[in-house]
């Protein structure tokens, strides 16, 4: 029986999302339409609702004047899910750093490419606001502007997933022989060579400092926070 509530309580998770998606709701209706709605017993209805906030997809205020509210889709709610398969699989923030080292060049690239196109670079307008207010950095900008959904999201996810302070102070940007500045002129220029060698250079150069100043920081695995 518990296999069978568990495997309904997923099912109506999935018509939530769909109905999320059509009907474009900030709110879910109350528990006691969303009873008649999806024609499942209640245990089954909160099973689903806690799937969804284990996901972040909404957040469960209770008592008097609460609801649920439908989350608007970030990046860290995509990090948080990834976290913990890379913590299970023993991925290491080495492993995060390598494939932020494949990715971010090719979105400095594309980003340039649309410079090209006859898009104006302004990395101000790509920032951040609100919830997504943490995003708001260069690299969150450059994904951003590349105009590809996905890759935001998969780019400021693997970038939310690493984030060290000791490591900033051990490595400030100032010393790093390419800065963010060098990276937004090559891409405002729409030279897409230059700015895909520029951000590559710029991250190998970050774990590169790191492997020489602080090995131990790349060396933990990933945790599920």
């Amino acid at each position: 029986m518990k296999v069978v509530g568990r495997k309904t309580a997923r099912l109506v998770a999935g018509r939530i999302v769909q109905d999320i998606g059509t009907e474009g709701l900030t709110h879910l209706p109350s528990e006691a339409e969303l009873l008649e709605r999806y024609e499942v017993s209640r245990p089954s209805l909160r099973e689903a609702l806690r799937i969804l906030e284990m996901y972040g997809v909404i957040s469960i205020r209770p008592g008097p004047g609460g609801g649920t509210r439908v989350n608007q889709v970030a990046s860290s709610q995509f990090a948080s899910a990834s976290s913990l398969y890379f913590h299970l699989l023993g991925l290491t923030l080495r492993n995060v750093l390598n494939t932020r080292l494949q990715v971010e060049p090719l979105m400095a690239r594309l980003a340039s490419e649309r410079v090209k196109s006859g898009v104006a670079w302004d990395p101000d307008e790509a920032e951040g606001s609100g919830e997504n207010a943490e995003s708001g950095s260069f690299h969150f900008s450059v994904a951003r502007f590349t105009g590809d959904p996905i890759l935001l999201l998969f780019a400021d996810g693997l970038r939310s997933i690493y984030v060290d302070e000791s490591a900033d102070e051990k490595v400030p940007r100032n010393e790093l022989p390419v800065s963010h500045d060098q990276i937004a002129d090559a891409i405002r220029s729409g030279d897409s060579e230059k700015s895909e060698r520029l951000m590559r250079d710029h991250i190998r150069s970050y774990l590169d400092a790191l492997e020489k100043n602080c090995p131990e920081i790349l060396d933990q695995v990933v945790d599920w926070n």
